[in-house]
């Protein structure tokens, strides 16, 4: 009886997860009630709400943190009573952890009045034909060879910056013609208020020359700390001058605009991006820009709380990786511990599960 009780439990669960999801197919916004919901139903939307969850932590630290708490919550709640079943659900959080400690994210932008390409660099500036071209930007429109999609749209609003005001949605493929080499990539998009086209407008993940990057999910309010495009200048390597580009008054005011940056690898001389898009939202990108990786000076100036999240380094990545290992650890040791001989039994059977390669990778 107790189990039978049990999995009624998880099937309610999982009908009022997926009425929520109905009901709001295009929010980003979940709720830890929801992500557990998500984690004991292990359906594909309950998966999403539990990586949504996730996401909107911003840093690893904050996400294992996030991870750490619904696992300590399924084990101390009466939502779950079967030993197999919270297995499950733990796992489920852990893998969607470790999805989420590599994903890229989107940043607030704003593009500053002093702002200019410069030399040996490729920009693209993409909207209607007869929008304004930034200077030194190649035009991309919905008819051009440079883009694939099912029906891409031109959009426009009337203020903002020509790289941000104006774009191009549902796209799906971009190829562009850059020379083989190793580059830093900027893609950009803006707020324009329509949820299908903003919520996530790279996609749900993207492919860069065959390499496949997960996009953190986030609506444009909660997308990461301030970025700027500015001149090219060593902003990457020194913090006080990005940070100095944020205190001029040609970069102050509201901006809508986002930015992900990531490096790739070009080669047949053309840079190919594929967005994995989900049912019901369109891509919208306003601006690429391809600077070469080599260069010490970029046209990127990404404010403090930015460059903590872009510079994650490794030795963080692993500890939010283990913070989340030893909380599943001892999940399992405190089940094990208090398991009745079926349960145990039906444990220790279990096949040692098949665990798919990591295919998703970081964008820098």
């Amino acid at each position: 009886m107790k189990k039978t009780i049990q999995f009624c439990t998880v099937s309610i669960l999982a009908m009022l997860l997926g009425a929520a999801v109905s009901a709001q197919t295009i929010e980003t916004d979940v709720s830890r009630a929801e992500a557990l919901a998500g984690a004991i139903a292990g359906s594909e939307e309950g998966q999403r709400a539990i990586e949504r969850y996730l996401d909107s932590g911003g840093l690893p630290e904050a996400a294992a943190q996030r991870a750490v708490a619904l696992i300590r919550e399924l084990q101390r709640s009466d939502l779950v009573a079967d030993p197999l079943v919270l297995a499950s659900a733990a796992d489920r959080v852990s893998q969607a952890a470790s999805r989420s400690f590599i994903s890229a994210r989107i940043f607030k932008t704003k593009v500053t009045t002093s702002f200019e390409l410069g030399e040996g660099r490729y920009g693209f500036d993409f909207g209607p034909p007869d929008a304004k071209v930034t200077k030194g930007f190649t035009k991309v429109t919905a008819r051009s060879d440079f883009i694939k999609g099912p029906r891409p749209a031109a959009l426009r609003r009337p203020e903002g910056d020509t790289l941000l005001r104006d774009g191009i949605r549902n796209i799906r493929t971009v190829r562009l013609p850059v020379p083989s080499g190793k580059y830093r990539v900027f893609l950009m998009t803006d707020d324009i208020g329509v949820p299908e086209a903003v919520t996530s407008p790279f996609g749900e993940a993207m492919k860069v020359n065959g390499r496949r990057v997960r996009m953190a999910s986030a609506t444009p309010d909660a997308w990461a700390a301030e970025t700027y495009m500015a001149e090219p200048g060593g902003y990457l390597s020194d913090g006080e001058k990005a940070d100095a580009v944020g205190r001029r008054g040609n970069a102050r005011g509201a901006s809508t605009g986002g930015v992900v940056m990531m490096n790739a690898v070009v080669e047949n001389n053309e840079l190919v991006i594929t967005f994995d898009g989900r049912e019901g939202l369109e891509t919208y990108l306003t601006g690429v820009i391809i600077e070469p990786e080599a260069m010490t000076e970029s046209v990127f100036a990404p404010s403090a709380e930015a460059r903590r999240v872009l510079f994650t380094g490794q030795d963080q990545l692993l500890e939010a990786e283990n913070q989340v290992n030893q909380a599943v650890a001892q999940l399992l040791n405190d089940v094990t511990t208090s398991a009745g001989p079926q349960e145990l039994a039906a444990l220790l059977e279990q096949p040692q599960p098949v665990v798919e390669p990591a295919r998703d990778v970081s964008p820098n």
